[in-house]
């Protein structure tokens, strides 16, 4: 080996072509990473380019979601503000409006046999509530079958029921929304819409605005509840009452929806005949302050 070297520093051309031939090997050696290194940063890149248009394309759509939503609720808020104060909260009780919709509703169970009687109506002078809110109590006695005494208090919920979530309970709605933060957070929207849908319209197709619920969930977890809460809660009530003849006529003589009240008292006795029973209801009808 030292005689080799010895041989190339006394032979100048010998060293010379020794020399690029080192350097040869070594650029050979640099252009093979470089190219290597090329290669590992398309491998990372392109698929990331091939997916922007696809992100892009989301991210317009979330954008879209986000707009629509935004103006569904300024259109939906100023309609529900106006029905508010004309029909469920007004500034003032239409006496003859409420007196109206127990007519309506004696008339229905009289044709429908689950009720015999219905006495005069009774509604009081307008008192303060400690809500800030105006009230008058009113009292009215009926004979009705069970199915009839069913009808008329679940009506007497129904009062100032609006949208789909006036008519589930603040339970109900946190399981719902619990859900949706697990397994789709982007499915908020859908709900959303959902939970502020006119509870009228709602009842006419109830299946069309519950696919478009289910269809932001793959996983079974929030379908299952979702579902589960359609059963169980006053929506399945609102559904039937809604669409059954009462439902129908209350909407006909425009008296839906009805002005807010709630259950001051109840009494119940025995009637004359099996599955028959006496009610003296007394509710609350609200309104609110000039």
């Amino acid at each position: 080996m030292r005689s080799f070297f010895s041989r190339l520093r006394h032979n100048p051309t010998a060293l010379y072509f020794s020399g690029g031939a080192l350097f040869l090997v070594v650029s050979i050696i640099l252009i093979v990473a470089h190219v290597q290194t090329i290669m590992e940063a398309s491998t990372i890149s392109v698929p990331l380019v091939s997916k922007i248009p696809l992100l892009e394309r989301r991210l317009g759509s979330l954008t879209e979601q986000i707009e629509l939503t935004q103006l569904h609720a300024a259109v939906r808020t100023g309609s529900q503000q106006e029905t508010v104060e004309v029909y469920a909260l007004p500034q003032d009780t239409d006496i003859a409006r409420v007196i109206a919709t127990f007519e309506v509703i004696r008339d229905t169970l009289q044709r429908q046999g689950m009720l015999s009687r219905m006495s005069d109506i009774d509604i009081g002078d307008p008192q303060p509530d400690e809500t800030g809110a105006t009230v008058r109590t009113l009292s009215v006695d009926f004979s009705v079958s069970d199915e009839g005494l069913k009808t008329v208090m679940l009506l007497v919920r129904l009062a100032g029921l609006l949208t789909v979530g006036d008519a589930l309970t603040p339970d109900e709605i946190a399981l719902l929304v619990d859900r949706t933060e697990k397994e789709n957070p982007s499915g908020i929207i859908a709900l959303e819409q959902f939970l502020s849908a006119d509870l009228l319209r709602y009842s006419e197709n109830p299946k069309a605005y519950e696919e478009q619920v289910k269809r932001s969930f793959g996983n079974t977890t929030f379908v299952n509840a979702f579902d589960n809460v359609l059963r169980t809660s006053l929506l399945r009530d609102v559904r039937e009452i809604l669409q059954s003849d009462m439902g129908e006529i209350l909407q006909n003589y425009r008296l839906w929806p009805m002005q807010m009240m709630t259950v001051q008292g109840v009494s119940i006795i025995p009637g004359s005949a099996r599955g028959w029973q006496k009610l003296s209801l007394k509710a609350r009808v609200y309104s609110v302050k000039d």
